[in-house]
Order: structure tokens, then sequence, then C-alpha cells
């Protein structure tokens, strides 16, 4: 379990605009990130390593891959929905 007082979510978007994947930071107190990348594209999947440097090397300057204080779990997916406790019942 990872539980931090410092956690972003991002979505990544296709060229048309649909969801293609996400991904979440977890910023842990010893100065490492955790993250998680959820792929929906199967083009993206075939590249996910070159993605995970572009994170790396974009949105976080005071961690590496190569450093080992970051690491990433990727998983390969389908969406299935989105749901919210502020859904309202039909």
């Amino acid at each position: 379990m990872v539980r931090t007082d410092s956690s972003e979510r991002f979505v990544l978007l296709g060229a048309d605009g649909a969801e293609v994947g996400m991904f979440d930071l977890h910023f842990l107190t010893s100065g490492s990130v955790i993250g998680s990348l959820i792929l929906l594209d199967a083009q993206l999947a075939e590249s996910a390593e070159k993605l995970l440097h572009k994170i790396d090397e974009e949105l976080l300057p005071a961690v590496s891959l190569d450093e080992k204080n970051l690491s990433f779990t990727v998983v390969k997916g389908e969406l299935i929905g989105t749901f919210s406790s502020n859904d309202e019942d039909e």
C-alpha cells in the first residue's frame, strides 16, 4: 500500500481528445516517487518505456529512473468507466 500527503493524477489524451491512459505519482517522504502508468491504447503500450523516460525527464527533475529513486508499475487495460460518489442512481 502507498499512502501519501502528496499525490497527483495525469490523464493522457490522444490526438482526437479521447483518453488513452493515465498515470499517478506518489511523492514519498524519503524523496522517492512511485508511479502507476495505465495505458488504454495498444500502440502506447508498445512504447511504454519511452513514455516513462519522457515523464521522468519532463515532470520529475528531482528523481530519476536511472538513480533508482523513481519507479513505475505499468498496466495495459481497458477503461470500463469512471465512478463517483456524486453519481446519482437512475
